[in-house]
């Protein structure tokens, strides 16, 4: 370890991917040699394998810091808190072990964050898919993939008439300040940690806090989609999930639960209809198209998904575990 304090440390929290998680470190001490920061890699290992202290080891002789924590038990949420633990930094970058970054990542992401004296910065994230093309039920790729057509230091608005809609707001390539945005004892919630939405609900409270969120375009960063996810099956369950959290955590939230979750509630019941009334349109068409998806019909089973979510957010399925078991073989 080295002995000055870091300028920024990066976690990158991983469970079981031990080829992705390479690529992810590799990428970022790239972005690292390149902005010239006095920067820190932290290895938050939530899952099993025990490779994530083989792969520290070999950047000891980097000229910066490649650490291990072990996370447990198996709970996104667990891994962030962590991560920012072991974080030596005043400044905390997040990366999730199935991304990689662009050379000037780190070097955009802590220029933003410093000239906008915001509190966090958000980067771009593109999706990279297994054979190298989208899913026919989505050509263009849009359902993975979260970029917004702003200027670099773009406050962000979470809640209200300026919220951003239809983007999904994500810690995957992010950059926060210690100081004012992780000042609770779990500044990650592990009540989310199985199911998704551990981000939001801490973007949530901080922002209503007073801190400030901001948009960094030039940060580039990339998703690698296995095949798996790139199933319509595997997205309707994801939708779902995503209906149910966000639904939990507005509801939490709200000044008045009751009368949030009711509004809610009945948001997703009038989606619903009108998706159903939807598919029985684009039926004919889907069994002339031998039961093949087509956008506007992969378009409609998502939002029922999401819809359904919503109306039935109390029990929120496991997103994460159901997906750890099935990569261990066990689902």
């Amino acid at each position: 370890m080295t002995a000055s304090i870091p300028a920024v440390s990066i976690v990158i929290c991983t469970y079981d991917r031990p080829e992705l998680l390479e690529r992810a470190v590799g990428s970022c001490a790239d972005s690292i040699r390149e902005s010239g920061l006095a920067a820190e890699i932290v290895i938050s290992d939530n899952g099993t394998g025990g490779y994530a202290p083989r792969l520290a080891a070999r950047y000891a002789q980097a000229p910066f810091d490649v650490r291990c924590v072990t996370s447990a038990p198996g709970n996104i949420s667990v891994a962030r808190n962590a991560g920012i633990a072991a974080a030596r930094a005043e400044i905390v970058a997040f990366l999730d072990d199935d991304m990689e970054v662009g050379p000037t990542w780190l070097r955009h992401l802590h220029e933003t964050l410093q000239a906008s004296g915001a509190d966090i910065a958000i980067g771009p994230v593109r999706p990279r898919f297994a054979g190298g093309s989208a899913p026919l039920w989505d050509p263009e790729g849009g359902r993975y993939t979260r970029v917004l057509d702003r200027p670099d230091g773009a406050q962000l608005i979470l809640e209200g008439r300026q919220r951003i809609r239809g983007w999904v707001i994500s810690t995957a390539s992010s950059i926060w300040r210690r100081g004012t945005c992780f000042t609770d004892s779990e500044p990650f919630d592990p009540a989310f940690g199985a199911c998704g939405g551990e981000d939001l609900d801490l973007f949530l409270r901080v922002a209503r806090r007073g801190r400030r969120i901001v948009w960094c375009g030039s940060a580039l960063a990339w998703e690698n989609i296995p095949t798996a996810r790139m199933q319509l099956s595997y997205q309707a369950v994801r939708a779902y999930s995503g209906g149910q959290v966000y639904a939990g955590i507005y509801i939490r939230h709200a000044a008045h639960p009751f009368v949030r979750a009711a509004d809610i509630m009945l948001r997703g019941a009038i989606q619903v209809v009108m998706a159903l009334i939807r598919i029985m349109t684009l039926l004919p068409r889907f069994v002339s198209d031998r039961l093949q998806p087509d956008p506007d019909m992969a378009n409609t089973v998502l939002l029922l998904a999401g819809a359904a979510g919503k109306i039935m957010w109390r029990n929120r399925i496991p997103l994460y575990h159901m997906e750890h078991a099935k990569l261990r073989g066990r689902a």
